[in-house]
Order: C-alpha cells, then structure tokens, then sequence
C-alpha cells in the first residue's frame, strides 16, 4: 500500500529558517541595544517603572561623567595594550607550534598538544593565585607586561587549538613544492602557509583578542592601581559600597564594544573564510 508523503512547502521551511533566525538574533542584539540604550538615559528614567527599552530624553551626562573624570581612557588604553600585547606574543609563539603539532607528528605529539590545550580548562580564578606569586616574585605586579605575561597562558592554548586543525588539513603538496625549491621549515611556513592561511589566523587572532579583551580575574588580582588595572576591572569600579552608578557604567560598556566592532568588521572576510573552510574540509 502506497501512501503519499505530504511535502513541506519551500516558503514554509525559509519561513520557520528565518523566524527561528530572528529570535536568536533578538536574544544577542538585545541586551547591547539595552546597554547602548540605557547609557542615553537620565537617572530618573533608569530606575522609572515600567522600564522603556529607549530613553524619552536624551542625554550625554553619563558620557560627560566618565570623560571628565580622565580614568576610563586609561583603562582602555590598558586595555588594548594588553589585549593586543597577549594576542600577538600568542600568535608569533602559535603558528609555529600549531604547524608543528600538525605537520610533525611524533609519539607523544598528541599527548604533549592535549597537555597544552588542557590548561584552558581550568577557570581563571584556580590560576589567580599562582599567578600572582610568580609575577609578584619578578616585581611585574601592577604593570601591563605582567598581565600580558598573564594572558598569554589563556590565549596560546586557544590560538594553538584553532590553528592546529587548520594546519593538519593543509595540501602536502604544496609543502612537498616548497620544499623542491630549496624552502626550509620557517622559509615555508613564513612565506607559504602564513599568506595563505589568512582566514584561519583571523578566527584565531579574533578569539585570542576576545579572550584577553574581557578577562577580569587576572587583570583584577595581579594589578593595583589605574596604571595597568584594564576596563573590566575599571566597570567594576563603578559599583560601590554604597550605590551604582549605573547610567555610568553603560556608558563606559558602550564605549568598550568599540573596538571589538571594529575589529570583527576588519576580520569578518578572513572569518567567515576560516568558518567555510573549516566547514568543508574532510
């Protein structure tokens, strides 16, 4: 007995693809458009009941307050040195560990690149304590090399994670060409794999950068003062023992999305480069 099998329309299918879509995409950009939203709003309108989602007045007080008051830019410029410092010292130290783990296999490669990689799954606050005795030891407390020097254990493993899995499925072939022409290792890899690999290194140079950009338990143990403290911890300065200033800090968190945008829109070709390939190998 032959039955019928009823096919769901195509319109049907988008239909329910992109309303499923757009819920996930509500569900992220909403909690930012609140925050950008809220950094705009008086006092009065923070805590006004019912909530609105934008401000009835707009206002640049809150924007004032942080720039008159000078500190925030000196988080933020923590912020990038730091960031930026940790992500570059885990890229040169990296990509060639990763080409490494990837082309150069021996006995114990898997074992020594699981021990790597392992160390990210440990959460920052069992690592505070260690961290702060050996830098405190080299007198690196409360200065930005310290805290690179403190990133730099949670951004390697996950560039070298990330860059691993490219590297493995690289053509030998053109290894094996580079090779005929006279190329040695760091010749291929400087001049041959590096260029055309830019996509993978943009997802890992945007995760290492993310990474170090919102951590908050490192930079808040091994610093002390505005000279090295970074933006997170700068945010959570601005809840006191006796109120928060709220309006405040969503004007300093709006701020601190910037260069995060910014970045993701230079890195977003080379992104979704390294997502599509990662996607059709194998």
């Amino acid at each position: 007995m032959n039955h019928s099998r009823s096919k769901v329309p195509p319109a049907v299918t988008n239909g329910m693809i992109y309303t499923c879509l757009l819920a996930v995409s509500l569900l992220i950009v909403l909690p930012v458009v609140w925050v950008v939203s809220t950094s705009f709003k008086p006092q009065s309108e923070i805590f006004a009941i019912p909530a609105n989602l934008f401000p009835r007045r707009l206002t640049g007080e809150n924007y004032a307050a942080v720039i008159q008051g000078g500190i925030f830019g000196q988080y933020l410029l923590n912020s990038l040195i730091t960031a930026l410092g940790s992500t570059v010292l885990g890229l040169v130290l990296g990509v060639p560990a990763a080409y490494g783990f990837a082309k150069y296999r021996y006995r114990f490669s898997s074992a020594l690149l699981g021990f790597v990689v392992i160390t990210r799954l440990f959460p920052p606050i069992a690592l505070a304590l260690p961290y702060f005795l050996q830098l405190r030891a080299v007198h690196l407390i409360d200065t930005r090399t310290g805290l690179i020097i403190a990133y730099l254990p949670i951004v390697l493993p996950l560039i070298v994670w990330i860059l691993e899995g490219f590297f493995r499925d690289y053509p030998n072939e053109i290894l094996e060409a580079a090779r005929i022409d006279g190329a040695g290792v760091f010749r291929t890899l400087m001049h041959v794999v590096v260029p055309t690999s830019l996509p993978a290194l943009s997802v890992a140079t945007l995760f290492g950068f993310l990474v170090a950009w919102n951590e908050f338990v490192l930079a808040l143990t091994v610093t002390r003062t505005p000279a090295a403290q970074t933006m997170p911890v700068g945010i959570a300065s601005l809840i006191t023992q006796f109120q928060t200033y709220w309006g405040q800090m969503m004007a300093v968190a709006s701020i601190y999305l910037v260069p995060v945008l910014v970045l993701t829109v230079i890195t977003q070709r080379g992104i979704v480069g390294g997502l599509v390939s990662g996607a059709t190998k194998g």
